[in-house]
């Protein structure tokens, strides 16, 4: 932007927000994550100033994430000898994220960030800090908000990364990328830069390099309007999580750990968006975890306030049972009734869906004109990839290849197919050890099948002979979503 050489302090903009959002009291120990890149850099030098004021205690962290073979040994050389500088001790952690990865089923993004924030938590632990500092900004959390809006999000998707987390607090999140470069070049900091950062294989990326600036050509200040607004959502929503804690608690008959009983007639008096999110309350008290539910069990849920409807019991994932009796809703762990270890067969009605209650997914069927390869473009938007991150598969077959009818089910001995792209021919049971796909889960994943065998798995790969090809005139395109 032209303002490298401008004397850019950050120092006010990061007061303003650690003070906005309580994320550092006088004498508290912290985690700083750093990478030695620019943002964390910039984060570090900017809690350093505030050290001696604030009486803090600090603690470097870096994760050396293998990717990067000798430049990644020298990022961690890089930040012990700055910290040295600094006179805070640096703890370093080298994991190899691509063999992790590997071994959990994770993309390598989605491992680097489990290990780095482990070991965030570890050394917080080890040193009695209260808080973990990671270097998010504000172009961090613009693309983080395109990202949910592109798979879909509601508001607490659309409204970013939160500032703070638990520990974790991002000073950095309402300052640009730019004003942390002037402001490292003005301070004359050191760092490093990470050559990743510029491969669009990484979805992020993609967005940083190829959608936010042509986004930028439409409005200039486009970066700017999304973090206001997303500021704007997340304020927006901890209102809503403040009234739905208040409700829910006013909703509340009797609760267990097993069971919760929640006035209807409370609950139909609410407006629909505080509804939805106090039912979700109750619902993550039944299952003990933070789960959420979709849109579509939501929109299951809310049928149950229709005057006219007759639905009076729905199925939620992780096997808890919705129904409302008395004027009572009440949801519960199926305790009594065995999980079904496999999915019965049905039939696959051409331009419908159809919802798996036992794989908690939806799968639809839609016949295309035409269809577009788009995701060939690049290796990151890939349908394996994109149902592993964010619970979304499609293919596209051609219709004229199939043998209808269609059928979704389990596997069955024996099944084998030739996989698109692939020589020869496969064996389910082979390719779920491919995929590392647990035992217990290999009769939940769904098979789509006509008179002459597999046509696809859902969430892996679809047979060569539904390849759409030039002279293809009729694309069926298949798509399955998660439901949790």
């Amino acid at each position: 932007m032209g303002c490298y050489n401008m004397e850019v302090d950050i120092l006010p903009g990061v007061l303003k927000t650690l003070e906005r959002y309580s994320m550092l009291k006088p004498g508290e120990g912290v985690v700083i994550g750093v990478s030695g890149g620019l943002d964390s850099m910039a984060l570090l030098h900017v809690l350093w100033r505030l050290k001696t004021a604030w009486n803090l205690e600090l603690s470097i962290a870096h994760l050396n994430h293998g990717i990067r073979g000798d430049a990644a040994k020298a990022d961690a050389q890089f930040v012990e000898e700055y910290g040295a500088q600094l006179n805070i001790p640096v703890y370093s952690q080298a994991v190899d994220i691509p063999a992790r990865a590997k071994s959990l089923g994770l993309t390598e993004e989605e491992a680097g960030r489990e290990a780095r924030y482990g070991l965030y938590e570890r050394i917080a632990n080890q040193t009695g800090a209260a808080r973990i500092a990671v270097g998010h900004h504000g172009d961090d959390q613009v693309e983080t908000v395109l990202m949910n809006l592109i798979r879909g999000a509601g508001l607490r998707g659309l409204a970013g990364t939160p500032p703070v987390r638990g520990k974790i607090i991002r000073p950095l999140l309402y300052l640009r990328k730019w004003q942390l470069e002037a402001y490292c070049r003005w301070q004359k900091l050191p760092w490093r830069e990470d050559a990743t950062n510029l491969s669009i294989a990484y979805r992020r990326n993609y967005i940083r390099w190829e959608l936010v600036p042509r986004l930028a050509q439409l409005n200039p200040g486009v970066l700017d309007n999304i973090m206001h607004t997303a500021q704007t959502l997340d304020e927006d929503w901890q209102l809503i999580k403040e009234l739905a804690d208040q409700y829910y608690e006013k909703a509340l008959l009797k609760k267990s750990p097993e069971v919760v009983f929640l006035s209807w007639q409370t609950l139909k008096e609410l407006p629909q968006a505080l509804r939805k999110r106090v039912i979700i309350l109750a619902y993550n008290e039944v299952t003990g975890l933070y789960r959420g539910l979709s849109a579509i069990n939501l929109q299951q849920i809310e049928s149950l306030f229709n005057p006219d409807t007759k639905i009076r019991t729905i199925t939620l994932p992780g096997v808890i049972d919705l129904y409302l009796e008395n004027d009572v809703l009440i949801l519960t762990q199926r305790v009594k009734i065995k999980q079904s270890t496999s999915l019965l067969k049905r039939g696959l009605s051409l331009d419908s869906n159809i919802i798996l209650e036992e794989a908690n997914m939806m799968i639809r069927l839609e016949i295309l004109d035409k269809t577009t390869h788009w995701w060939e473009a690049s290796d990151d938007l890939r349908p394996k990839d994109t149902w592993r991150e964010q619970g979304f598969w499609w293919a596209d077959m051609d219709l004229d290849n199939l043998s209808l009818p269609l059928y979704v089910r389990s596997r069955l001995p024996g099944d084998r197919f030739q996989p698109l792209g692939m020589s020869g021919t496969k064996k389910l049971q082979d390719l779920f050890v491919d995929e590392k796909i647990p035992r217990r889960f290999r009769e939940l994943v769904p098979c789509i099948v006509d008179s002459e065998g597999v046509l696809a798995v859902v969430g892996f790969h679809q047979a060569e002979r539904t390849r759409v090809t030039e002279q293809t005139a009729r694309v069926l395109r298949v798509t399955a979503q998660k439901l949790e």
